[in-house]
């Protein structure tokens, strides 16, 4: 089998687990296919940890983790693009309000509220992360 590290940090405490809001991160049942999005079984298998999905794609444990990043950075994008879209929006709706001598306060403020998320999203994809490589023994 796979070493354990006991080192190794895990949300299996529940107080790391517990975010604000009332949201907490539970131990996933499984994992996802990140080629079909269907679920993934863990293969047994002493040397490498693969998973086949139900429609049957094969894929080792570093495979999955390099295409969960890769679909982390591309949601964190359309996360990115639908704040400016609403912040542009925002700003249109603020306009109109404003030439209809009405309140544009709270347009405004959802703008700029979009505007520092953006910020917050674009920064998490700037930032650097760690990308485990497998270490086989050559």
């Amino acid at each position: 089998m796979l070493p354990h590290s006991e080192a190794s940090p895990t949300l299996q405490d529940p107080e790391d687990r517990d975010m604000d809001d009332g949201y907490t991160l539970e131990e996933p049942l499984t994992l996802g296919c990140p080629e079909c999005g269907g679920v993934l079984r863990p293969l047994i298998n002493e040397h490498v940890r693969s998973y086949r999905c139900h429609i049957g794609h094969v894929l080792t444990g570093e495979a999955v983790l390099a295409a969960q990043f890769s679909l982390f950075e591309c949601r964190l994008g359309g996360c990115l693009a639908l704040l400016n879209e609403r912040a542009s929006l925002c700003r249109k709706l603020a306009e109109d309000a404003a030439s209809r001598g009405q309140d544009p306060t709270q347009y405004e403020t959802a703008a700029r509220e979009c505007l520092e998320r953006a910020q917050a999203v674009k920064a998490l994809l700037e930032s650097d992360w760690i990308q485990p490589a497998p270490d086989f023994p050559g």
